[in-house]
């Protein structure tokens, strides 16, 4: 059963991850989402959200990696269909591949008590609709979606990026098999020693 919060507030603010509006110490805890991969200064946005947890303040990040991809039937053009999203997320400034990055990312960023774990999403056949909602309608979704930017940059022929995405879909197919791990990462602001939190 859903908990009830009837007094609960919700304020929506847009603001500069590195320049938040707000003072110092003012959160009990921050989550975040898909963010860090898509910047170019990861540590330094973990570093600003540090500065508004309260001492003592929890973090959660959740983060995928893109090599953590395998799948049945297993595609040398899927593969490079994959890549190409890679790569042209390093070039914007992102990072595809940062879920395996968290732990040391959160640790230079000044955070103590730092776990991270695989959150992994496996389906198959007998899971059909993860197999359509997450391999199909998400995963595959989003390398599709970078077809003319991977064309224009020279990454992959046109040919090859037809063969690649539908070898993709295949693994959403009854005999296919798809596998990929996000990385839930926790993690502590740092009680000064003598302090109160």
């Amino acid at each position: 059963m859903a908990a009830q919060v009837p007094d609960a507030r919700v304020e929506w603010h847009r603001a500069d991850l590195h320049a938040l509006p707000f003072p110092d110490a003012t959160f009990d805890h921050v989550f975040v989402c898909f963010v860090l991969e898509h910047l170019p200064d990861p540590e330094g946005a973990l570093t600003a959200l540090r500065r508004v947890l309260r001492p003592g303040g929890t973090l959660t990040v959740i983060e995928g990696d893109h090599g953590s991809a395998f799948f049945h039937p297993d595609s040398h053009h899927a593969r490079v269909a994959i890549d190409a999203q890679v790569r042209l997320q390093a070039a914007a400034g992102g990072d595809a591949l940062i879920g395996r990055r968290l732990q040391p990312l959160l640790s230079a960023a000044g955070y103590g008590d730092v776990v991270v774990r695989p959150r992994t999403v496996y389906a198959d056949r007998t899971r059909p609709a993860l197999a359509e909602g997450f391999t199909r309608d998400t995963f595959v979704a989003m390398i599709e979606a970078v077809r003319d930017d991977a064309l224009v940059a020279g990454l992959v022929t046109s040919a090859d990026w037809e063969r690649g995405i539908a070898d993709l879909r295949r693994t959403a197919g009854p005999d296919g098999t798809f596998h990929y791990a996000f990385f839930k990462a926790t993690a502590t602001r740092p009680v000064a020693a003598g302090a109160i939190p």
